[in-house]
């Protein structure tokens, strides 16, 4: 199979972001923790009436700033956790499709100014194309009016219209051929399924029954390879 990308290495190099920003934050959370410390037992120490006002009024200061930090990076460090489940699951769903004998694969292909990349791109062993959304979750799938959820858990933004918007675009990258707009969730526990609008939602067990129902729109594979290597040439750094 032709592969271009690296699954996951966009949530990845995020992951690195919140996780540099995060221990920022913690090292100047600490900083401000010993230096609240210090004005404050500064406060208690000093005679000077204005002196002690002073160091007190700093220490105070500077309890605050830690306690933002602190804040700040609690909430990057736990985006950089997030995001590397994110570039597992999309790991799992590129193993996922080494194992379905396509012809091609991209992995955080760019499809237009607008919109970010999309996880997956395959271009079948039928000879069918497909554009491929990965979220991350554990359990029965469901989906309803624009919400996805995984168990309990409501998935962030409307993940069907993703994959669908992306479908699309690759379609006009294609002139106009048909596009599989497909959601892998590759925990998820009950069968595949489509929505209203026609995506397919599975799991990456069955990614593979999923993806055999894509269309032919490519003569041949050489076919199908070419383009794929065209797109990626083509497609925005």
């Amino acid at each position: 199979m032709y592969e271009v990308g690296r699954a996951g290495d966009f949530v990845s190099r995020q992951m690195w972001r919140h996780r540099a920003r995060g221990s920022l934050y913690a090292a100047g959370a600490a900083t401000a923790a010993l230096t609240a410390v210090g004005a404050l037992l500064g406060a208690l120490l000093l005679d000077g009436g204005a002196l002690r006002v002073s160091a007190a009024v700093a220490g105070v200061a500077a309890a605050a700033g830690c306690g933002y930090a602190w804040i700040r990076a609690t909430r990057s460090l736990g985006q950089a956790r997030r995001s590397s489940v994110g570039a597992r699951s999309e790991r799992e769903v590129r193993t996922a499709v080494r194992r379905t004998e396509s012809v091609a694969a991209a992995y955080g292909l760019v499809l237009g100014s607008r919109g970010g990349d999309c996880d997956t791109v395959v271009f079948t062993r039928g000879c069918g194309a497909a554009a491929i959304e990965v979220k991350t979750g554990h359990g029965r799938v469901s989906a309803e009016n624009g919400t996805m959820r995984v168990g309990n858990r409501v998935l962030h933004g409307d993940p069907a219209r993703q994959a669908a918007n992306q479908a699309r675009r690759l379609s006009r990258k294609l002139g106009g051929r048909t596009v599989l707009a497909v959601v892998c969730v590759p925990g998820m526990r009950n069968r595949p399924f489509t929505t209203a609008a026609g995506v397919w939602v599975c799991s990456a067990r069955d990614l593979q029954t999923v993806l055999d129902r894509a269309p032919r729109v490519f003569g041949a594979a050489e076919e199908a390879r070419e383009t794929m290597r065209s797109l990626w040439q083509a497609a925005p750094a």
